[in-house]
């Protein structure tokens, strides 16, 4: 073992302390120093006892208008809807009701399976028509005039369903894929 020099107990006796004296400005001062600014921050958020009583007041009238505001809406009779529908109706009885205007348009039905769809079911469900709606793809074929004939039909019979889709499939035969909220 090496002898220890005065040069090196003199850098023990000063580097040791220094370094618990910077471990803990380190570690426990910051910590702590963070936990002060929060506290900060968040006092300065809020209310003085001066200001209280004037938020309070302030917090009541917003409160108030809103429940006014919310007795009005409630109030208000819900607007007529154009559509015809059974909300007791099962998905079988919606899925065929929208086949047979496929058939009396002239369209023939190759397939029909669920579809994900988009936020148009919501507008079915609010309408009070359609409590729990379904997207579903069909695939078609027939004219392009016998697609505009089942869309004519789906409004003149004021049927509960919101065509989302429609594109051409091609392949020859005129074909196409709508989906149909229903």
């Amino acid at each position: 073992m090496t002898p220890l020099r005065t040069k090196d107990r003199v850098f023990l006796l000063t580097a040791v302390p220094a370094a618990a004296v910077a471990a803990y400005i380190w570690l426990w001062r910051i910590d702590a120093a963070r936990r002060a600014d929060g506290l900060e921050t968040r006092s300065a958020a809020l209310v003085t006892v001066e200001g209280f009583d004037g938020e309070m007041a302030l917090a009541g009238r917003q409160l108030a208008s809103a429940t006014r505001e919310l007795e009005e809406e409630k109030s208000k009779i819900p607007p007529a809807t154009n559509v015809k529908g059974d909300p007791s109706a099962t998905a079988a009885e919606r899925e065929s009701e929208v086949l047979a205007v496929f058939r009396s348009a002239g369209l023939w039905a190759v397939r029909s399976e669920e579809a994900e769809g988009g936020p148009s079911g919501q507008v079915l469900q609010a309408a009070g028509s359609r409590p729990d709606p379904r997207c579903r793809r069909y695939l078609l074929e027939g004219s392009y005039p016998a697609v505009k004939r089942a869309l004519d039909l789906f409004v003149a019979k004021e049927m509960a369903v919101i065509p989302e889709r429609l594109e051409m499939a091609g392949n020859g035969a005129v074909r196409w894929m709508m989906e149909v909220w229903e």
